[in-house]
């Protein structure tokens, strides 16, 4: 067995596609790719939000919500008489000429002392479905209505002291008593597992295709069945080799997530990175990194087992297809907010891994529950690896063509 192991570690060295998997994926391709991503959504939400917006005011009176809409340089007020109808400034509209306009009550000033309630128009031309536009304008007449409400009280003889009484008559202060780790673990435990285990994966899934479909392709299947091996020791050191590759997916993953994580900390002053760099240490890391040792072994044989049942390579390709979906599903249902850990969710297969980790993250796993969580794994992995080794001894299996 070892000595198949050491060949097969060999030759997977020597496979540079399965290194790109193993090594590259997962320390600096994807981290630099989601760097870069999030650092260009931070930036286009930043120039969304600091660009000068174009607007123009339908039935306009002076009042102090314009004013502070001209005094600010983030707003530029264009003459309406440009844009004599409601056909017009709606063309402009989605032109971009225009960013907005507000249509006010004609007789706004009027209806004010007589302390109605005022409905204007906000008219915008919105089609991603985030408006920066609305929130920005909303925020300047939010201080124009404070101010407003405070007068119309002061006037009403409401002392200054207990104007916020009359309008916000109880203010609700929330209090939370989880500690900052306890938060960081319940937002990053699912993500963890969500990146870990695709990566876990890739570094499998290559290498085990090589070693069952591929050694079909090349003819040399039969070479190494005859050898002086027995079938059990042959999957034996191949699956010790998939496992290997997937742990050291696993393996670089973390080392990068603790790498960028320092670099996004240090230089980039990400409050959220920060926080988790200086909460999270590596043993936390490593002990989830050992919750999901299991799934690794359970991964490893499954794609193993397809590998040898697949007629090809192309064919054995096509098979782990729909497996990355089956994964990705009890992976997203243990992110879903009020899934919390318990003897019932221990049972549901990866989803029970996914929640683990959250809770080891957290800092308050239950002992008992990941030790059953653990070794219920471990024997899910064990029934997969017997089921790979029953299929590598048929020869209606092997020798499907």
């Amino acid at each position: 067995m070892l000595t198949v192991y050491k060949k097969e570690l060999t030759e997977l060295a020597r496979d540079k596609k399965t290194l790109l998997f193993m090594i590259l994926l997962p320390m600096i391709i994807f981290p630099a790719l989601f760097g870069s991503l999030a650092l260009f959504a931070a930036k286009t939400i930043q120039t969304e939000q600091s660009r000068i917006l174009n607007y123009i005011v339908i039935n306009q009176t002076d009042n102090a919500f314009l004013q502070s809409l001209k005094a600010d340089s983030g707003f530029k007020w264009i003459d309406p008489e440009l844009y004599p109808n409601q056909d017009s400034w709606q063309v402009a509209l989605q032109n971009r000429q225009l960013d907005f306009v507000i249509v006010m009550n004609p007789n706004f000033t009027a209806e004010l002392d007589l302390n109605y309630q005022l409905t204007w128009q906000l008219h915008t031309y919105n089609t991603d479905g985030i408006n920066g536009v609305m929130s920005r304008v909303r925020h300047k007449l939010s201080d124009f209505n404070q101010a407003l409400t405070r007068s119309k009280l002061t006037q009403l003889g409401v002392q200054s002291e207990q104007i916020k009484g009359v309008v916000e008559p109880v203010k609700l202060e929330q209090i939370n008593i989880a500690g900052k780790k306890e938060n960081i673990g319940s937002h990053l435990g699912g993500a963890l597992t969500y990146i870990l285990l695709p990566l876990c994966l890739l570094g499998a899934m290559y290498p085990a295709i090589d070693l069952g479909a591929g050694e079909k392709e090349r003819g040399t299947l039969e070479s190494i069945i005859i050898s002086p091996v027995s079938a059990t020791q042959l999957v034996l050191g191949k699956y010790l080799t998939v496992v290997t590759a997937a742990f050291m997916a696993a393996i670089m993953a973390i080392v990068s997530f603790i790498l960028w994580g320092f670099i996004f900390a240090q230089g980039l002053a990400v409050k959220f990175i920060v926080d988790m760099v200086s909460t999270l240490g590596v043993t936390d890391l490593l002990l989830a990194l050992w919750m999901m040792l299991p799934l690794i072994l359970f991964v490893s044989a499954l794609v193993l087992s397809i590998s040898i049942y697949a007629k090809n390579f192309k064919e054995a390709q096509n098979f782990m297809g729909p497996l990355s979906l089956l994964i990705f599903v009890p992976l997203i249902v243990a992110m879903l907010p009020g899934i919390e850990l318990n003897l019932a969710w221990a049972f549901v297969p990866i989803s029970n891994v996914a929640l683990a980790v959250k809770e080891i993250l957290k800092g308050h796993g239950d002992f008992l529950i990941l030790a059953l969580i653990w070794f219920s794994q471990l024997g899910l992995a064990s029934l997969m690896l017997g089921f790979c080794i029953y299929c590598f001894k048929r020869e209606s299996v092997l020798f499907r063509n």
